[in-house]
């Protein structure tokens, strides 16, 4: 009798328990992999939805390195060694948002090019790589224009070429005016 006793008690004790894993500590490839209310963001990590995808951009590593869970291994693949296997290399990335004002273009290296005549009306959209440095180039696209200032804090200070690396998405503006 208390051998039963102790089984409902165990029994009761196992269903309030609920484990649960840490926000971006568990790498991924489909919401599958993820346990409980997470799922897997566009950085490769599982998450609370309102965090999913946005890993990389709190605070950069967390505490302990991701690991691959293979939950659905099958016969052939040994767990051990799935859990016990190195993150997959997972390109983060973060949005470069390019704006036009006036009449130029910017050309952003490896990525093409946003003109204020086509693309959305200078106003384009690019994933780049986090801590990767990029370049981008104001060209006056009339002979009466020249490029006066980028109007971002991320390229402010400089000339008509801005190389950044980026930690986050950002948003630059190149400012295009007539020659006096």
């Amino acid at each position: 009798m208390e051998l039963l006793a102790i089984a409902g008690a165990l029994a009761l004790l196992g269903g309030c328990y609920s484990p649960s894993l840490r926000d971006c500590t568990v790498s991924c490839e489909s919401g599958a992999q993820c346990l409980g209310d997470q799922i897997c963001g566009a950085d490769g990590l599982c998450a609370a939805p309102d965090v999913a995808g946005h890993c990389a951009m709190m605070g950069g590593a967390m505490p302990d390195a991701p690991v691959k869970i293979e939950l659905d291994a099958g016969p052939a693949s040994d767990a051990a060694t799935a859990l016990d296997a190195p993150p997959p290399d997972a390109a983060t990335t973060a949005t470069l948002r390019v704006q036009i004002d006036g009449a130029g273009a910017v050309l952003v290296d490896g990525r093409g090019a946003c003109t204020a005549a086509q693309d959305q009306h200078g106003d384009c959209s690019y994933e780049v790589p986090l801590g990767v440095a990029v370049t981008a180039r104001a060209l006056a696209s009339q002979l009466d224009q020249r490029f006066v200032a980028w109007s971002s804090a991320t390229c402010q200070a400089a000339g008509a070429t801005c190389t950044f690396t980026p930690t986050a998405s950002v948003t630059i503006v190149a400012k295009f005016d007539k020659v006096p």
